[in-house]
């Protein structure tokens, strides 16, 4: 899954959603700022739109007539689940969105193998389908590297049940990395949203194809579903094109903006990115910490 060089350049790399650089006393551990729901109190924060209200101090509030938030902490590795989209959606464009999600999971695995954080994968079309339980350890690292690899895109998509889905059976504290292309009608904000329900910090990744983001039609031509043999072809024009790609900016705009009302880690890759292209996106987005001298 990746190759000698890729992996010596996520030796020194740490999941970076919400952390604090580690103290040089933790050996090992980091410090996770959990807004509002930690053991301990660690510092004052400016108030951001999507934090809890309850942890707002009003007693500076009333002093300073400023909104800012107490910041809690704990000593803890983290637990990450990572949700691969595996429908048959992702096998489009050239290179395919499936081969990119894969390489993006892949590297998140190794980094927070590295940090000694439990982690585990779940693969998905319309419901779950592929399941490692989050654990530590180099042994689990090949487990989800054999799973990874051995993933076809097949199914219909249908991301929003199957978030509901994994919700249902699985609850935080933890840090659950949603890696779709989120092509479903309605989005997937309900799923998301029990997400948080059940205590997991969801991160957002979309995948997307080049030619998904900029389609040459120069003729009038006929679409059928990836992932429906019944479904009716449609045909399509140039003057469809404008339609459409105003639709796909609408769909990556509300995900950003659900992000950000909710605090939420947010990128979106393009499926022709090589492995560095994947990295600064994760850097980029919060995913990713602590990368000075590991190139």
């Amino acid at each position: 899954m990746l190759n000698a060089e890729e992996a010596r350049q996520l030796d020194r790399l740490a999941l970076g959603w919400l952390m604090t650089p580690p103290a040089p006393t933790t050996a090992g551990t980091r410090v996770a700022s959990v807004r509002g729901f930690g053991l301990e109190f660690h510092d004052f924060r400016r108030y951001q739109p999507g934090d809890d209200p309850r942890s707002i101090d009003w007693t500076i509030h009333a002093r300073l007539r400023q909104l800012v938030v107490k910041v809690f902490q704990s000593e803890a590795h983290l637990r990450v689940h990572l949700l691969v989209d595996t429908s048959a959606s992702m096998g489009s464009g050239t290179p395919d969105k499936l081969t990119s999600a894969k390489k993006l999971a892949a590297l998140l695995c190794y980094i927070a193998a590295g940090q000694h954080d439990a982690v585990g994968v779940a693969t998905f079309d319309d419901t779950v389908r592929g399941y490692v339980a989050p654990a530590t350890g180099r042994s689990q690292l090949a487990r989800l590297f054999e799973m990874l690899s051995s993933v076809a895109p097949r199914g219909r998509s249908a991301a929003n049940r199957a978030l509901l889905d994994y919700g249902a059976v699985a609850r935080g504290p933890g840090l659950a990395v949603v890696i779709s292309d989120f092509f479903e009608e309605g989005g997937t904000f309900e799923g998301l949203r029990y997400l948080l329900h059940r205590g997991l910090t969801p991160a957002v990744v979309q995948v997307v194809a080049p030619e998904e983001l900029d389609p040459v039609v120069d003729d009038e031509i006929e679409l059928v579903d990836i992932e429906d043999d019944d479904a009716t072809p449609i045909l399509v024009d140039p003057q469809s094109v404008a339609s459409y790609r105003e639709r796909m900016s609408q769909l990556s705009a509300g995900l950003a903006e659900f992000c950000t009302a909710h605090g939420l880690s947010w990128a979106r890759v393009d499926s022709s990115f090589a492995f560095s292209g994947l990295l600064d996106a994760c850097v980029n987005a919060g995913l990713v910490s602590g990368r000075s001298g590991s190139r």
